[in-house]
């Protein structure tokens, strides 16, 4: 399997190559045994390399099954009440989802590698990393069900898109990504359009606006905010350990997920005086289900694409449930033109914040000459993810390098900088990606001449004082891949050590990396 490749990437011009594994555990987030091989990416890194057009064509289609599985799933709890209210306790259908999910990636885990799988979905860091984050979805369900409660899930599905808005203030705090003017104010006429349908479809339900219910879209909003904090992180965890074959990933989430559902679940008092199980029937089994289907196909969503996307699925769901509540004869609800216009407005500004140009790529259209990126300020840039396995193909050649994932656009071809602010690096920049580089610490002898076996280990991360990659200056433009030999990475390095020496000879890193 192609290691430590970005989640949804092709490799980069150091990896073009792979190389058979014996261990258990693959880098690629993949399980492999004697017999089985089981990929946690859809589609898998084989077929992104091997067959480019085909694995476009199953990203649409896990698209698409995405926006069906958003839109299905309110529709679903609609069904499920009596005379417009929910009988059963609201959190019970989310304690029994994350122990069905549970159970579910435990059988994957033991069908695809018997108890060393099982044993992936329980080791420490798993539980950790994605266990704290799957406490926090736990509110966020609980919100879900307290406010569907008393609105249609077409309202609550259009309410959602706020977290487009706030996604964008996540990634700013978070991962260092900006907004352009244009992007600000498409997010404002968004939130216009979404307001306007709301008090259009309530108006058109109960007679006017003062019927919308006020408790009920407080805890959306609450909803908004702890589930674009936790797709955010879920975004950078999920691709920070690709080491980690995802279904560990979902176990971690839902075990702790489980746990904190269930103690919600104590605060409804229908929970102590009915039972656990009351007023509950076949559609409620229906709803559980389904935020099992969501819970699965929002990772692999996350993976595969982006927090971005995700949103931009659910924007389409919209259009889903209203269409889906219209036509199917279990609803009341009746066509009326200015509502399906305004959720179609609501898509379209989706849609035209999504393609409006990012700030970086407005800088970046046109790459500057390789003098003048020698010469230009050091840029620095939040680290998104580091990962301390290198590519088969600098592995094979005996060089130690790392993989890296930082918040802006680096310069093409191969450049040098300093790492965490303390460690002097020479990386090279994916070629279709330049948000992903591969990384030499120019401390340490990068060529040792040594091939690595299967099991030779990878080298640690080092640690760091600030998470960042501050690129200095440019070493050279990109070569072709067949031109990639041990050889010329010690010339890039020694080219590399070179320009930093006069740097430092010159008096002005300090002033640049601080």
């Amino acid at each position: 399997p192609i290691r430590s490749q970005p989640v949804g990437r092709e490799p980069t011009a150091m990896a073009c190559t792979q190389r058979p594994s014996t261990t258990d555990k693959a880098i690629d987030g993949s399980v492999s045994f004697a017999h089985t091989k089981m990929s946690a990416y859809f589609p898998s890194r084989a077929t992104v390399s091997q067959a480019p057009g085909r694995a476009k064509v199953l990203k649409l289609a896990l698209f698409a099954f995405f926006v069906v599985t958003r839109a299905l799933h309110p529709m679903l709890i609609d069904q499920s009440k009596s005379d417009g209210k929910i009988l059963y306790a609201k959190n019970t259908p989310v304690v029994m989802n994350k122990i069905l999910t549970v159970f579910l990636m435990n059988l994957l885990a033991l069908l695809s590698g018997g108890w060393s799988g099982v044993r992936l979905c329980w080791q420490p860091r798993c539980l950790i990393v994605f266990g704290l984050i799957g406490t926090v979805y736990a509110l966020g369900d609980f919100l879900e069900m307290l406010s569907l409660a008393t609105l249609t899930g077409g309202v609550y599905q259009v309410l959602l898109q706020t977290k487009l808005m706030i996604t964008a203030l996540m990634c700013w705090w978070l991962k260092g990504s900006r907004q352009t003017a244009l992007q600000w104010h498409v997010l404002f006429s968004m939130f216009l359009a979404m307001s306007s349908f709301v008090l259009v479809d309530q108006g058109g339900e109960s007679g006017g606006a003062a019927s919308l219910p006020l408790l009920a879209v407080l805890c959306v909003m609450l909803k908004v905010v702890v589930s674009c904090y936790c797709a955010v992180l879920s975004e950078k965890y999920l691709k920070a350990f690709s080491d980690m074959p995802l279904f560990a990933k979902i176990s971690g989430l839902s075990t702790t997920w489980a746990l904190a559902s269930l103690l919600l679940c104590g605060t409804e008092p229908q929970v102590a005086s009915h039972g656990f199980f009351a007023h509950w029937d076949s559609v409620t089994w229906l709803v559980t289900w389904s935020f099992v289907v969501k819970t699965v196909s929002t990772m692999y969503l996350l993976q595969a694409l982006d927090s971005v996307q995700k949103n931009i699925g659910e924007a389409l769901a919209v259009i889903v449930i209203y269409v889906g509540q219209v036509a199917m004869a279990g609803f009341s609800e009746a066509f009326e033109l200015s509502v399906f216009l305004l959720a179609v407005l609501v898509v379209a500004l989706v849609k035209t914040y999504l393609i409006a140009p990012k700030p970086e790529a407005a800088k970046q259209q046109r790459p500057a000459p390789p003098a003048a990126s020698s010469a230009a300020a050091a840029r620095r840039m939040k680290l998104v993810s580091l990962n301390s396995e290198g590519t088969p193909l600098m592995q094979n050649l005996g060089v130690n390098t790392f993989t890296c994932e930082v918040s802006g656009l680096l310069p093409p071809g191969v450049f040098y900088g300093m790492l965490g602010g303390v460690y002097p690096v020479c990386g090279s920049t994916h070629p279709s990606s330049p948000r992903h580089a591969e990384l030499v610490m120019l401390a340490h002898a990068p060529v040792d001449g040594k091939k690595p076996g299967p099991s030779s280990p990878a080298p640690e991360a080092p640690f760091m004082p600030c998470q960042s990659l501050t690129v200095l200056g440019h070493v050279r433009d990109p070569l072709p891949r067949e031109s990639v030999s041990a050889e010329q990475c010690m010339k890039d390095v020694e080219k590399a050590r070179e320009q930093l020496h006069d740097k430092v000879t010159g008096g002005d890193l300090l002033a640049e990396t601080t």
